[in-house]
């Protein structure tokens, strides 16, 4: 009787060392749980993946306005207006039939928008900012005759507005033949070579 209780107790000892075995090779081939901090993904600055997209926007179009000038006939140097408007428009007309389906916000996209708004508030704020306010409504009432429309020719006898230098500087520099300029609180992306609106911000300066 003694024996078979101690052979018995044998067994038993015997399977649970086994299954203690088991167990532990379980657990020593999981993965080991990463860490918290390694685990969380670095944070990206929203404003900066933003100016990305409008880089690429504005390469992109001037890509195009790069390979529609080779193609029209180079404009000597000249000072006869009527030379140079038919240089603009035959630019012009180059980047109409390839942007027929421009519209408004292809390179302000509403995000682009907002971030641009928030750059030039800081500067149109407050007391200090009241003379950056009267110099972009100036000659406001000339300008009523520019029509806010994507591919629009800039009318000739309308003024050009210059953008103060503190606005210029809170936003992002633009490539030769493009300019920002405001027609009273709205800034126009504007093409100088064709003389085209490109895109807009309505309600740019708040």
């Amino acid at each position: 009787m003694q024996g078979r209780l101690s052979c018995a107790v044998s067994i038993l000892l015997s399977s649970m060392a086994l299954a203690a075995a088991c167990s532990s090779e379980g657990h020593a081939s999981r993965a080991p749980e990463p860490a918290a901090a390694q685990s969380a993904a670095p944070k990206t600055n929203p404003d900066a993946e933003l100016l990305v997209d409008f880089k690429k926007r504005i390469d992109d179009y001037m890509a195009l306005h790069n390979r529609l000038k080779k193609q029209a006939p180079p404009l000597k140097e000249t000072k006869d207006p009527a030379k140079i408007t038919a240089s603009q428009e035959g630019l012009a007309t180059k980047i109409r039939e390839a942007r027929k389906d421009a519209k408004q916000g292809d390179i302000f996209t509403p995000e682009i928008r907002q971030l641009f708004r928030r750059l030039m508030y800081p500067e149109v704020k407050g007391a200090e900012g009241r003379e950056t306010k009267a110099a972009i409504s100036e000659e406001s009432h000339e300008l009523k005759a520019v029509p806010m429309k994507v591919n629009a020719r800039y009318p000739d006898d309308a003024p050009l507005m210059t953008v103060p230098p503190n606005i210029l500087s809170a936003l992002p520099k633009l490539p030769e033949d493009l300019e920002y300029r405001f027609v009273s609180r709205t800034m126009i992306l504007l093409d100088t070579h064709a003389n085209l609106i490109v895109d807009f911000i309505p309600n740019a300066i708040q």
